[in-house]
């Protein structure tokens, strides 16, 4: 018998408006890289695919709504994945190639 009190079945919308007015329309998944980098004292950047989130500039952060899983569809933006930076030495391999071509 499924739980019917599951998160697992729920998802979220939720809304962050920084103090340049811009909006951010985020999934629950999202909201919660969000907490915590807020909760864990980071006070730089969220990054995602194509938006990043600074923290310091967060006027208002809060949950417009939840609803079972597929019967709301949130846009693709609010379904990004957090952006994992490549690492120091793949990225200093591809500076390399960079500046080896523009002869540097």
């Amino acid at each position: 018998m499924p739980d019917i009190f599951s998160d697992d079945r729920y998802d979220e919308e939720w809304k962050v408006i920084l103090n340049s007015r811009g909006q951010y329309t985020l999934s629950k998944n999202q909201a919660m890289v969000l907490k915590q980098g807020i909760a864990t004292g980071n006070r730089g950047t969220i990054m995602f695919e194509t938006f990043a989130i600074p923290i310091p500039y967060i006027v208002e952060f809060y949950r417009v709504r939840r609803f079972l899983k597929g019967s709301y569809q949130l846009s693709s933006r609010a379904t990004e994945k957090e952006f994992k930076p490549i690492s120091a030495e793949k990225f200093a391999e591809w500076k390399k190639k960079i500046y080896e071509k523009i002869k540097i």
